[in-house]
């Protein structure tokens, strides 16, 4: 077990957000009275007998009065200075930012480790995990990632219980893993996988669900531990574990991905040369497969996008399209979904560890980002689209406009559909929201364009907590020859309403 971590106070810049990055809905202007000349000083004030019309106007402009005040009173938004909170009549958000500060050590990996407790936002970050109160971004605590030289290579993007599971290691040596408790930074165990002959993956991987964690790093045997206090198990290879398989000496899990399911692509030689490809749903605590579907030809190149239901990329011939399709709770095909689809693997994000951040389910219907089409001439714009997950046909589509503007999905707990729209420093951001039936689409928040000295990079993995949107930085690499700039923030906090 490691020691509570030390407390420390002066990582974020409080505030970099309300003057730089927030700015408030345009106020209707008030009606405009006739002008009335001044009168000089001293001069009695006139006395006119009354008259019906000047009555009249004396009742119209009380009137006008009344409701000027009224609509000042309801819709009046004040929008503070740096430092400060951005207010609304339905309450206040705070803005704020954290810095993004050298390891010193090379890293070239992603990074997306963002949670939540009921006191902080937790960050991971290459050499540290960090606790933040989120009304003002000052740091609670700091958790070092552990070992001489070490630095953080990949975190779950599940946090069940308050803990997190992360790898370490240097360079491409990255098979050590622990679990971190977010409520105080405390380690909780630490484990290194065991070398493997044959490893089929090249990158750490970390596949949460619920009290499971299956993970595994290049040339290290796929093993899964129990979250809460780090027993092992099961492992590749462990016998009985692909019992029912053509050849089940022979079989290796290629990869797992976690969420309410827990789902697996397996691999096996059937004779001498050939290759079979399976998807699975896993029993989490035995690592045997409830079910299995074989994919197809090119099944090799097979991904989980979704783990509830199930939606998997089954492409039909090498480097094609992606070929959806969803699958029943007993493996069979629910259906396909319609059409071809691009997918912006720039914008995707993550190691297929978890579901996929650029896939969303929503009740019966899939949205997904996807890349441009071939003859769009726009300025490098994605599409947003949706599926019926019943019937499999494509509901609508939405292109993003402007100069290298782009959606990005926004990972929420509510049942709507938000995206953040960004892509250079010139242009607003905004925060909208689809209807998920039809795709029509309204604006929620504008932002500031990015100031010149905040940057939050092109691919933001955008989280709404609350009434707060938080913007993660995506690809920081601190590789040889590369630089950081000032500017460059980990994590951003904006008002999300």
């Amino acid at each position: 077990m490691g020691e509570p971590p030390k407390q420390k106070d002066t990582s974020t810049d409080a505030g970099t957000g309300a003057d730089d990055f927030v700015i408030a809905p345009p106020i209707t202007p008030a009606p405009q009275l006739p002008a009335v000349p001044p009168m000089p000083m001293g001069a009695p004030s006139p006395v006119r007998p009354s008259s019906p019309r000047r009555t009249g106007l004396i009742v119209l402009a009380a009137a006008l009065a009344l409701l000027l005040v009224a609509s000042l009173g309801a819709g009046v938004w004040m929008f503070m200075a740096s430092k400060k909170a951005v207010r609304a009549g339905k309450g206040r958000s705070v803005s704020w930012s954290l810095p993004y500060t050298r390891s010193g050590l090379e890293h070239p990996r992603m990074i997306r480790g963002l949670w939540f407790t009921d006191e902080a936002v937790v960050k991971a970050l290459p050499d540290r995990v960090v606790g933040l109160d989120p009304k003002r971004g000052r740091q609670l605590w700091e958790a070092p990632t552990p070992g001489s030289g070490s630095v953080m290579c990949q975190a779950s993007t599940d946090a069940t219980g308050n803990v997190a599971v992360l790898a370490r290691g240097s360079g491409d040596e990255c098979h050590t893993f622990y679990a971190v408790d977010l409520t105080s930074g405390r380690t909780l165990w630490e484990h290194s996988l065991d070398p493997d002959e044959w490893a089929p993956d090249d990158t750490p991987r970390i596949a949460r669900s619920g009290d499971v964690v299956v993970v595994s790093a290049k040339g290290r045997l796929t093993t899964a531990f129990r979250v809460s206090d780090g027993e092992q198990l099961w492992k590749d290879g462990d016998k009985g574990l692909y019992e029912g398989a053509e050849d089940k000496d022979t079989c290796r899990g290629q990869g797992h991905t976690g969420g309410k399911q827990l789902v697996r692509i397996r691999r096996c030689l059937v004779g001498s040369a050939d290759t079979a490809s399976y998807a699975e749903a896993v029993d989490p605590a035995t690592g045997r497969a409830k079910w299995r579907h074989r994919l197809g030809e090119h099944g090799m190149n097979g991904q989980v996008l979704a783990t509830s239901p199930i939606v998997v990329d089954d492409p039909d011939r090498p480097y094609a399209s992606m070929r959806l399709t969803v699958l029943g709770d007993d493996g069979t095909v629910r259906t396909r979904l319609e059409g071809d689809a691009e997918r912006r693997y720039a914008l995707s994000g993550g190691d297929g560890s978890a579901p996929a951040s650029d896939v969303q389910v929503k009740g019966d219907k899939l949205v997904m980002t996807l890349d441009a089409e071939e003859d769009d001439s726009g300025d490098d714009n994605n599409r947003m689209a949706a599926w019926s997950l019943t019937t499999g046909k494509r509901l609508w589509e939405k292109r993003a406009t402007g100069y290298l503007q782009t959606f990005h999905l926004v990972a929420s707990e509510s049942d709507d559909v938000l995206a953040y729209v960004a892509g250079n420093i010139h242009d607003a951001a905004t925060l909208v929201r689809f209807d998920a039936d039809t795709g029509a689409r309204t604006a929620v928040r504008r932002y500031r364009p990015t100031p010149a000295k905040a940057w939050i990079g092109s691919d933001p993995y955008p989280v709404t907590h609350g009434r707060t949107l938080y913007l993660s930085a995506g690809y920081v690499t601190e590789e040889p020859g590369t630089g950081i700039k000032s500017r460059q923030k980990s994590l951003i906090a904006l008002p999300a309403s």
